[in-house]
């Protein structure tokens, strides 16, 4: 190669994840599974408001590297659902800090119930957006002006990316690989994986099993 040759840059993006108690731990570590596998492209790093420890819905806990009151450099955001979401809606700290991360971040992400904190901090406003169909009818409320959708395994407005409930947490982090890298990549991620990634976003089988009118 010669000097006047340059090596290609390989794309990097930092991901924040919020944490706050009693978040449902798969919401959080399917999509890292899936991001994690991409080291040279994806950098994970965890908040939490006091930079603390959490506790999820499950028990265990997971270590923050920066609390909110830390400045740090966000790509990508996401937010995961969990038996806490109800307190955290209340908690003005973490919404006023969910609205200074949406200007900044390139993409902003929720699985399941966290659509609910988006929604309450004006990020889903003009949006199409989904969630936890077993929740649905509680998330929906929250909120004004959000094209809900209520069949859908995971939805793209802009640079908003929400998803249903728990495991499908999973296919949006693909589907933002997709986005980011490439659908062969996204692919060749789940393949490692060993999981069957759901790449339409209409496919919600779940859907069905809710009162989701």
């Amino acid at each position: 190669m010669s000097e006047s040759q340059s090596v290609p840059s390989i794309p990097q993006f930092a991901i924040t994840v919020l944490l706050y108690d009693q978040f449902d731990l798969l919401e959080v570590s399917g999509p890292l599974e899936m991001f994690g596998t991409l080291p040279e492209h994806f950098d994970i790093q965890f908040v939490s408001q006091s930079g603390r420890p959490v506790a999820s819905r499950q028990g265990p806990k997971l270590v923050a590297d920066f609390s909110i009151y830390n400045s740090h450099k966000t790509d990508i955001l996401l937010v995961p659902g969990g038996e806490g979401v109800e307190q955290a809606i209340t908690n003005t700290l973490l919404i006023d800090w969910l609205q200074q991360q949406s200007s900044n971040a390139s993409y902003i992400c929720s699985v399941g119930t966290g659509a609910a904190l988006l929604a309450q901090a004006g990020i889903l406003k003009d949006k199409a957006a989904t969630t936890n169909k077993k929740r649905y009818r509680w998330v929906t409320g929250i909120g004004n002006d959000i094209n809900w959708h209520p069949v859908a395994r995971w939805v793209k407005d802009g640079k908003v990316f929400t998803s249903s409930g728990v495991s499908a947490g999973i296919d949006l982090s693909l589907a933002v690989i997709a986005q980011l890298l490439d659908e062969e990549t996204a692919r060749k991620t789940a393949i490692e994986a060993e999981y069957i990634w759901i790449n339409d976003p209409s496919d919600d089988p779940f859907a069905p099993l809710h009162v989701v009118h």
